[in-house]
């Protein structure tokens, strides 16, 4: 499948209700399951499709992306023969900036420079805020089988499975057993309890994207899955619907964020995201194994290497490099990198960013549904105060 697909990554994704987790890096860069970030589940879909490049558009700085993505070799996007990463970032304040119109004129420009010079038959539009491991040359797979000329990913999902105020849509399917797509929906305006959430990935060929680019640009519009849905209707084009089967959270919220780390803690869901479908690749840091104190006592949780470990961990995900103290209790959270816990700290429903310190005797309970959120660089004190800079 080399050279078969050009894949644009749209990280101009929802931020503000994963706050303060995102204010320094896109939903993309959010660190996931001990030791990935959400990138890392397309890329992988697109190493298993044996994509030789991808674009990506970021909302604002794409710095913690490229700390993490270098070269993009761990995903085999490094090739000499046209391979590469090619990152376009603050596209939100650049449109801020547009006096003319909703976008810069290099919105258009780079993603139609993208995908004429990559050496490809298809054009595969996604991004990282549906959680899931996509088939990418099963979904190619079924688009040709079908004589598609647009193919979007579906799942079957439950209300209750989205926030009440969620951004996303539903498909409308006009037949379920041919999967032709009729029309989208706000998941606001269904009626029905269950319906095809649009998982916003879609694959379509280079002439087919190219019409509705130029079609974006006349109107002044996004370059967005939904979008390109509405023209292929308003054209009369085939529009199939591939149902995706595998783990799926959508990470819109924190509370999602939450529940998704959380559900990793369950072996089934675990493999069903990580071994149902390809590998899902992360770019590699060798580093020592975790060290457990004779003191520490450890029930139903992950960790990263690197650790060190003396106190109680029972229901939560540890990532790299976090030293939790003799006597601390940490329960039901999330604790990440360079993270360091002192005696007697309390923490349950917690998600701690990267470089919180917890002082001794510190003590922070959230809930399931609202757990507590210390950003990066942040300092948990005794008396309940929580300085972040």
């Amino acid at each position: 499948m080399r050279n078969k697909i050009a894949p644009i990554l749209n990280l101009v994704e929802y931020e503000d209700k994963l706050k303060p987790l995102t204010n320094r890096r896109p939903v993309a860069s959010l660190p996931f399951a001990c030791r990935y970030r959400l990138i890392d589940f397309p890329f992988s879909s697109l190493y298993n499709a044996e994509a030789e490049s991808a674009a990506l558009f970021i909302s604002g700085s794409g710095h913690s992306l490229y700390d993490h993505i270098r070269s993009g070799s761990t995903w085999g996007l490094d090739s000499l023969a046209g391979g590469g990463v090619f990152t376009h970032s603050q596209v939100k304040l650049k449109a801020d900036r547009s006096a003319e119109s909703k976008h810069d004129r290099f919105y258009y420009e780079d993603h139609y420079n993208y995908v004429t010079r990559a050496r490809a038959e298809y054009v595969v539009m996604m991004g990282s805020a549906f959680l899931s491991n996509i088939q990418i040359e099963s979904l190619m797979h079924f688009h040709e089988d079908k004589d598609s000329q647009v193919t979007v990913v579906y799942k079957k999902v439950n209300r209750n499975e989205l926030s009440s105020d969620t951004v996303y849509s539903a498909l409308e399917l006009g037949d379920e057993e041919d999967c032709d797509i009729s029309g989208v929906t706000a998941i606001s305006d269904v009626k029905e309890d269950r319906f095809n959430l649009n998982m916003e990935t879609m694959i379509l060929s280079k002439k087919t994207f190219l019409d509705y680019l130029y079609r974006a640009k006349q109107a002044d519009m996004d370059i967005n899955v939904n979008n390109f849905i509405k023209f292929s209707l308003e054209s009369g084009c085939s529009v199939y619907g591939y149902e995706y089967t595998g783990y799926l959270k959508v990470i819109e919220d924190i509370k999602s964020y939450y529940d998704a780390n959380m559900d990793m803690l369950d072996e089934d869901n675990f493999n069903s995201l990580f071994y149902r479908a390809d590998p899902v690749r992360t770019r590699s840091k060798n580093s020592a194994p975790t060290y457990y104190g004779k003191s520490a006592v450890i029930e139903n949780a992950q960790f990263a290497n690197d650790c060190e470990v003396y106190g109680t961990v029972k229901d939560s995900l540890v990532y790299r490099k976090v030293t939790i103290a003799e006597d601390a209790h940490i329960e039901d959270s999330i604790i990440m990198q360079d993270s360091c816990i002192e005696e007697g700290a309390y923490l349950k429903h917690v998600i701690l960013d990267k470089h919180v310190y917890v002082k001794k005797g510190a003590r922070l309970e959230g809930t399931a549904d609202n757990p507590i959120v210390i950003a990066k660089d942040g300092v948990v004190y005794a008396e309940g105060e929580v300085k972040e800079e």
